[in-house]
């Protein structure tokens, strides 16, 4: 049966709101709950994304290479000046973790704020830092095709729901990735992303992405293959987060990195 054009934009209306709201209670920057300390030098390349200013941490990053990071596009709303990363993972001999200068913000053409849709930046940098032996390997993937099983995610953001702060120490955690299919049955088709949105869906036992999560990443196999994004609460059992996969959008990020 044919719907009518009033039933159309009602609807249209109806999912806008529905999206708006899902990302007003629980699409803020998000942390890893129920997840484990990471030791120092473990994770260099996961940075804290912070306000230049006054140092508050906002989301996750990684560092890709001395020039470049990846974010979620959500994460970075002002002007690059606004922003620099802050290296906690790496095993520094001061107090103070070394940094990088935001210099430019290039989200993907396709994001869409509304729908969280390609939620993925990349970040020009530059790094304060003299050793760079360590940024000589690729974090990006060859290949995603058939990507499945587990993957860890990292993140400096609240470990209990509640708890109202970040960390500067990192956490890690274990997720299982799940079809976009299941996905949509567990979140509803307001809530989870669409097939053609490159996003991707992940669940874990007592682990969850929170606040102050978002824009970290989601590693397999010693790959990057996905970026935190948003997510219904934090740790509700058996409750997919959604992230933006890597797969989609590889082929964007090489073409912005490849003089790196």
């Amino acid at each position: 049966m044919l719907c009518s054009k009033n039933t159309v934009v009602f609807m249209i209306v109806l999912k806008v709101v529905l999206n708006l709201i899902l990302l007003a209670q629980c699409g803020r920057v998000k942390r890893v709950i129920g997840a484990v300390d990471v030791d120092c030098g473990i994770q260099p390349y996961v940075a804290s994304l912070r306000n230049s200013s006054s140092l508050c941490h906002l989301c996750g990053a990684t560092i890709l290479s001395p020039t470049s990071a990846l974010t979620a596009a959500h994460c970075v709303t002002r002007d690059a000046s606004q922003y620099v990363l802050q290296l906690n993972n790496y095993c520094s001999h001061g107090d103070v973790p070394p940094k990088a200068d935001v210099l430019q913000i290039i989200k993907h053409p396709l994001y869409n704020p509304i729908t969280r849709a390609h939620d993925v930046a990349v970040l020009r940098i530059a790094l304060h830092l003299t050793d760079v032996t360590w940024l000589s390997r690729s974090l990006l993937p060859t290949s995603t095709f058939g990507l499945s099983g587990e993957c860890t995610i990292y993140g400096y953001g609240y470990k209990e729901v509640n708890s109202g702060t970040t960390s500067d120490r990192l956490s890690a955690g274990t997720l299982r990735i799940v079809s976009l299919d299941e996905c949509t049955a567990v979140l509803g088709p307001f809530a989870a992303p669409r097939h053609d949105s490159g996003m991707m869906c992940a669940v874990g036992e007592g682990v969850d992405a929170c606040q102050g999560d978002s824009g970290g990443p989601l590693f397999c196999s010693g790959r990057i293959q996905a970026v935190s994004s948003h997510g219904i609460s934090c740790g509700v059992p058996g409750l997919p987060a959604v992230y933006t996969s890597i797969g989609p959008h590889l082929q964007w990020i090489r073409e912005l990195i490849r003089d790196d």
